[in-house]
């Protein structure tokens, strides 16, 4: 067979089956049949010849015993007397109406003779598919650097069955970000990847066979069912060069010598327990640093004076504004014209022809044993506990309230699954929170598994019925970079009292002798009790100092 002219995959014909190919196998699975998870009805696979072009293979059951030893990804054979047949599927992966096929007369031996490369890629850039010139469900090849990838979740298939999806972010060379998304067996092996504590800092991934995808009106990428390879930080040229590149870039953009490495969102659970960010809802406007930190509360309303839903950008999910164009008419007046168009807020969103995709943004009053806060709930949580997309609600629910963008007369009932129901919430407290004393925070990630409620409250020694003090000091201490009373502080009690400014730092006994005085000019002491509330922080007062507690005067 060895010494039989080779045909290339652009030679092929129905018109003879006397030829033999040279092939790389580089990519295979198998079909089972339909009710029957366990029988494999044909295995297929895709071929590259020397030239690097692709052409899909399939060999029935009845002869796998035949030619099982041969089928090995990445090994190159030499297949004399393939069979073409018609390629009934319904999406085409290598573009082409015919396939080859295995049949009894065909003959199949292993070569080391390949003198090709390896792959034959041919990338396509990140901003092509976002400006949708690539048709969905084309195959295409794609290279990123992994920024983040998040939990791998469970997710159900058009028959009902269930599946694997895992999502992760992809950059590219020219800093364009995309969402991707694996299924199956590729997200399976991506996330033990990405959560061994032995991988390296740095990933970049290749999808071979890859294909651009739209979901709620958002462009991204996904792998193209079985039939795509996908390497992660693997020995190839492509890999190592992209890599090299990506780095020296981040690093002219860095004053620092280290880079941010690929970030891994843990799953629910190791996100909530292993964090030692842990506060009450009360001690929340007290940090001064940007962080996430965790709360455990119960959601008591949703303000129906504030917009649940906002149109966004389908490229960064910011906010979009809607333009209308003004035509001047010949008497001098003008008229709008009814085309409309979108601009992103966004100021580093060069997005074109921007279709605008409707997002929760759902205001929630959280309330625990010592306060009550505003937090937002955005549209991936949300969507996993609505089972609905809002552009879904906003179809069933028609009344819209329109001195209010975005709010209903009456909020949609499906919200009521939320209400009075406790969660354990990861909010962000931003720089605008901060700098701006807003106490609205976005809700990262939240659950309601009474399992890991329980988990965090016996770890966290928190009862919402009974916060004791030696708690309150123990959860506020946790947080970290809480503000502390300083020198310029001044506690006001009363209408015209103000106590000497007080340094906590400062353990001078008389220094609190004259702020008790200057109390006790307002307020009865009660001396029988000498017990005291620690100061929220990284605050230490001696123990041998007593404060008496106090109660207002009563005016005879």
């Amino acid at each position: 067979m060895e010494n039989n002219q080779i045909t290339m995959f652009r030679s092929l014909n129905a018109h003879s089956t006397n030829y033999t190919i040279k092939a790389k196998i580089i990519s295979m699975w198998d079909k089972k049949m339909n009710g029957y998870d366990n029988q494999i009805y044909r295995v297929d696979m895709l071929l590259m010849d020397e030239e690097g072009s692709f052409i899909q293979c399939s060999c029935l059951h009845k002869l796998f015993k035949r030619f099982l030893k041969f089928l090995v990804v990445d090994d190159c054979l030499l297949i004399h007397k393939p069979s073409l047949a018609k390629d009934t599927t319904k999406i085409k992966v290598t573009g082409k109406d015919q396939k080859l096929s295995l049949y009894a007369f065909t003959s199949v031996l292993k070569t080391d003779n390949w003198s090709s490369p390896r792959y034959f890629f041919k990338f396509t850039d990140f901003k092509s598919v976002l400006s949708k010139k690539v048709e969905v469900n084309t195959p295409i090849d794609f290279i990123g650097y992994l920024v983040v990838s998040y939990p791998i979740e469970d997710a159900n298939r058009k028959d009902g069955s269930k599946t694997k999806r895992m999502n992760i972010t992809l950059k590219d060379l020219e800093d364009q970000k995309i969402s991707v998304t694996l299924w199956e067996n590729y997200a399976i092996t991506l996330s033990n990847y990405m959560n061994d504590k032995n991988r390296p800092a740095h990933v970049v991934i290749v999808v071979h066979f890859g294909t651009a995808n739209i979901y709620q009106g958002k462009v991204g990428l996904t792998n193209m069912f079985e039939a795509s390879r996908v390497f992660i930080n693997s020995d190839i040229h492509e890999i190592k060069e992209f890599k090299d590149r990506y780095l020296e870039k981040e690093l002219s953009k860095s004053s620092s010598s280290k880079q941010s490495c690929s970030q891994v969102i843990s799953n629910t659970e190791d996100e909530f327990l292993n964090v030692e960010d842990f506060v009450l809802t009360g001690f929340i406007a007290s940090i001064d640093v940007e962080k996430k930190v965790i709360i455990v509360g119960t959601i008591i309303a949703i303000s129906n004076d504030k917009p649940w839903y906002y149109l966004s950008c389908n490229h960064c999910k910011k906010q979009i504004e809607e333009k209308s164009e003004l035509v001047e008419k010949d008497d001098g007046s003008f008229d709008v014209l009814d085309d409309k168009s979108f601009e992103c807020i966004n100021p580093d969103c060069d997005a074109v022809d921007i279709v605008p995709v409707h997002r929760y943004k759902i205001p929630l009053r959280v309330q625990d044993s010592t306060g009550t806060v505003s937090c937002t709930l955005f549209d991936y949580e949300a969507i996993k506990l609505l089972k609905k997309t809002s552009k879904e609600l906003l179809d069933i629910y028609s009344k819209v309230d329109t001195s209010t963008e975005g709010s209903f007369q009456s909020l949609p009932s499906e919200f009521d699954v939320l209400l009075k129901k406790k969660f354990a919430f990861q909010i962000k407290i931003s720089s605008f929170n901060i700098s701006n004393r807003i106490e609205n925070y976005g809700i990262s990630m939240l659950s309601s598994d009474e399992d890991l409620l329980s988990a965090l409250e016996k770890k966290w020694k928190v009862n919402e019925s009974d916060v004791s003090e030696s708690n309150v000091q123990c959860l506020s201490d946790s947080v970290g970079n809480v503000k502390s009373l300083s020198k310029e502080s001044q506690f006001v009690m009363g209408d015209s009292v103000t106590p000497d400014p007080i340094d906590v730092n400062d353990q001078d006994p008389s220094k609190f002798e004259n702020i008790k005085r200057n109390l006790e000019d307002v307020y009865d002491v009660d001396s029988s009790s000498t017990k005291r509330r620690n100061s929220p922080g990284n605050v230490e007062i001696n123990n041998s100092i007593k404060l008496d507690l106090i109660t207002p005067k009563i005016k005879k």
